[in-house]
């Protein structure tokens, strides 16, 4: 017994202290074999990872297309997405691209509490620029055509909401409690995901990746629905496309 045991410390040095201690309180009745040691990766430098190249100023901002036909979602007409895209979503790119012409001639020591040309000016900069980035994700998460959520974003909803319909379930209070966006996001401040219920376009969760975007102002429904959300969410969740959610998980998780 005292043999293997001091054979045991041998193989184990290197080892703290405590791991020592631990190892020496039971030895077994025969030494497992070693574990073998893994090969060492190749020498040199590990490569950086690429950096965000920052722009002097944004460049006008450009209507992103439709990524599906729009006759194409199940329970959402053609005309209500061509007109909420050709319509809503386009007139917040043009105001976003007016408003940032009109601030570069605008005056800032003229600003001023209650209302200034330049304060005016930069809230309205914020509101245009959620709202036309907030349809992109939008859009850009409807058609799923029922694909299946992938095990690593399904494993990530059940821990924090408890499972896929436990989610839904929150979304749809949000939705039903709100004129605004109802967003699934990943909070980079709690290290969680957390959904997001705003007011308008102007609110919304600093340092969070937005996952899923859903949007209940009622330009988004009322051409099929009228003022009832309920039909419209049922057509919603029946055609997210689960894919694009889960590359954004996937990629806001592997920017660390």
């Amino acid at each position: 017994m005292n043999d293997d045991l001091g054979r045991r410390r041998l193989l184990n040095l290197g080892f703290s202290a405590a791991a020592l201690a631990l190892a020496s309180c039971a030895a077994p009745a025969e030494a497992e074999p070693a574990p073998k040691t893994p090969a060492a990766p190749p020498r040199g430098p590990t490569p950086p990872a690429p950096k965000l190249a920052l722009a002097a100023a944004p460049a006008e901002k450009q209507l992103v297309a439709l990524p599906f036909a729009p006759g194409s979602i199940p329970g959402l007409s053609e005309k209500l997405l061509t007109n909420h895209h050709d319509k809503n979503y386009a007139t917040a790119v043009k105001k976003l691209n007016e408003v940032r012409a009109a601030l570069a001639a605008s005056d800032p020591d003229k600003a001023a509490g209650y209302w200034s040309e330049f304060g005016t000016l930069k809230a309205s900069e914020a509101a245009a620029r959620n709202s036309a980035l907030l349809h992109e994700f939008y859009f850009g998460n409807l058609g799923g055509a029922g694909a299946p959520i992938s095990p690593a974003l399904g494993a990530a909803l059940g821990a924090r909401f408890g499972s896929p319909a436990a989610l839904e379930k929150q979304m749809r209070g949000c939705a039903q409690a709100t004129n605004g966006w109802v967003v699934l996001a990943l909070d980079r401040a709690s290290s969680t995901l957390e959904i997001v219920q705003t007011e308008g376009h102007a609110g919304g969760a600093w340092n969070a990746e937005s996952l899923l975007v859903l949007d209940m102002f009622e330009h988004a429904y009322a051409i099929d629905y009228g003022p009832a959300k309920g039909p419209y969410l049922d057509a919603f969740f029946k055609n997210v496309h689960w894919a694009e959610v889960g590359r954004r998980f996937d990629a806001a998780l592997a920017r660390g």
